[in-house]
């Protein structure tokens, strides 16, 4: 009788970035805030670009033969990104045209060669041969089904089929397509992927297929603003909210002063504050309010959550042993601590501070600290978010991190919390159970911490991040078999088990994709001094965001 004992079978070793669990409300914030953008789906066309190749495949070859299809689907991607890349070298604006395409590190090289007078075969990097390197991408259809597949099915671009790979739309999925064979040397395409060579003459042939032409072929472009923009509503409160976050985006680039370029720091600024730079007012519309304010809410919640990682990295750092021949001095978590709290670098940050009692220091930020509105300045808590990440990679020392922490944690109070922040996003507590370290549960820790002096609340602070950390870790192991610990309780006492201690690191809201897609539609240019502003199209489309 054959016994399968697998349960006995070591965990597999996971690094992972969230070993706190705060920053799941941060990825369930923008999921709902920015939906059919994911933080993997970086170029616009390849929503039409995929639905194309499975269509136009249909037209020209059997719909029975697998093998054949990933076979030619991939050498089809390989193709795409070469035709990006190659156009990219001609451009001024190489911005865009290359960038963010799928196993473009791998093609590099390839188009490199073929510069230099080599061969390009596709199907060398077409490959599916595990041990080859030059194989331009693991997974079997490519960037589609490790990267757009999901968005494309949730967009209804594409739609499960009973073959062995998903099949477009009608609506959408054969629109796009067809509007692509209209446009772009289709034939001459495919020709390149049967033969399998490319020269540098073919690939500038083909440059129409470039991600950068979206716009010159006009019924792709208008189908897949149609798309991103809901224009005819089709997506019910996925597409409206999407409109909303893509119109607050153009809002801002166009309120912005000269100087002043959109980025992802400038956007998370300016909706947590409603301020532009130099405090200016940000004069939102009523219709986008409520968007703008869901988006504070997210940059409230990552700002909390950079402060707890960083709390979690200070204490694996000052817990792990300084040599080979040190063994652990801590049997419980609440006895490391207790001695850190005791420690000359917390004695150091309270008389840095200038006050001992939390609540008295959360009453003075209130009354003296800077505005809202302020987010250049040092003290405002954006940028005690931006100094903690660059203190942690630079190596400054756990009283210097400690204090900046303490400082965005007392900030955070001071500006007001809420036992309700996560109103207007479908956000349960059931949902947040596993997740303790949220918005709600820093509402009543701060109530708790009012009275207590510095080194208390230094102590809480580690206790609840360490403490989290191992719930988290269980929880995971126990959904996937996968060890995130980074310390573990011994005979010993506390051991830290990381390789590394992770590095505190904030969430990315999908918002430099939002970003190129509005690029690769022409919703956003450059203008000649390189600085992005809203083409005459993107105004229209703003305008239709803010009903």
């Amino acid at each position: 009788m054959k016994i399968t004992t697998s349960w006995l079978k070591p965990p597999t070793k996971a690094t992972g970035l969230d070993h706190l669990g705060t920053q799941a409300p941060c990825v369930k914030i923008y999921g709902q805030l920015l939906p059919g953008i994911t933080n993997v789906t970086d170029r616009a066309r390849y929503y039409s670009f995929y639905p194309w190749v499975v269509w136009s495949y249909d037209q020209r070859f059997s719909k029975d033969d697998f093998d054949h299809f990933v076979d030619m689907f991939r050498r089809a991607d390989c193709l795409f990104t070469l035709i990006s890349e190659r156009h990219s070298r001609l451009a001024a604006d190489a911005v865009e045209h290359g960038i963010a395409m799928a196993g473009r590190n791998n093609l590099l090289p390839a188009l490199d060669r073929l510069t230099l007078g080599e061969v390009l075969k596709l199907s060398d990097y077409a490959t599916q041969d595990e041990t080859d390197t030059r194989r331009y991408f693991k997974s079997k259809l490519g960037g589609f089904s490790q990267y757009y597949a999901g968005t494309l099915l949730e967009l209804g671009i594409m739609q499960p089929s009973s073959r062995s790979w998903s099949y477009y739309t009608k609506q959408n999925g054969e629109h796009l397509a067809t509007s692509i064979e209209s446009a772009a040397p289709a034939e001459l395409f495919w020709a390149a992927v049967e033969k399998n060579e490319v020269s540098l003459s073919d690939l500038d042939a083909l440059s129409a297929f470039c991600v950068c032409s979206i716009e010159s072929n006009v019924s792709e472009c208008q189908h897949l603003r149609g798309i991103f923009f809901d224009t005819e509503n089709k997506y019910a409160e996925d597409g409206i909210q999407r409109r909303r976050s893509l119109g607050l985006i153009q809002q801002l680039v166009n309120a912005l002063p000269e100087g002043f370029d959109i980025s992802q720091d400038v956007f998370r600024a300016c909706t947590y504050s409603e301020a532009l730079p130099a405090g200016k007012e940000w004069v939102v519309p009523e219709s986008l309010q409520l968007t703008r304010k869901l988006w504070a809410v997210y940059v409230r919640n990552d700002l909390l959550s950079v402060a707890f990682l960083t709390v979690l990295a200070i204490s694996l750092r000052e817990m792990q042993p300084q040599s080979a021949q040190q063994n652990p001095l801590f049997k419980t978590i609440e006895q490391f601590s207790s001695w850190f709290a005791a420690s000359s670098a917390v004695a150091s940050v309270t008389d840095a501070l200038g006050s001992v009692v939390f609540g008295e220091l959360v009453s003075q930020t209130r009354q003296q600290g800077v505005s809202l509105t302020a987010w250049e300045d040092a003290e405002h808590e954006t940028q005690l978010g931006r100094a903690l990440l660059e203190g942690w990679k630079r190596g400054d020392d756990s009283a210097l991190l400690l204090n900046i922490c303490l400082k965005l944690l007392i900030t955070l109070a001071a500006r007001g919390t809420s036992d309700k922040p996560y109103d207007g996003l479908a956000m349960s507590a059931e949902e947040l159970r596993d997740y303790p370290i949220n918005l709600i549960s820093f509402h009543h820790r701060v109530e708790l911490w009012k009275e207590l002096k510095l080194p208390e609340v230094v102590t809480d602070l580690i206790n609840w991040s360490l403490n989290t950390h191992l719930r988290v870790a269980l929880r995971k192991l126990r959904q996937s078999s996968r060890a995130t610990f980074q310390l573990r309780p011994s005979e010993r006492g506390l051991e830290v088990i990381a390789d590394q201690i992770p590095d505190p690191t904030p969430t990315s809201p999908r918002f430099k994709q939002a970003i190129q897609i509005l690029r690769d539609l022409g919703v956003l240019v450059l203008d000649r001094s390189g600085q992005t502003r809203l083409s005459e199209d993107g105004k229209k489309l703003m305008e239709g965001a803010c009903v």
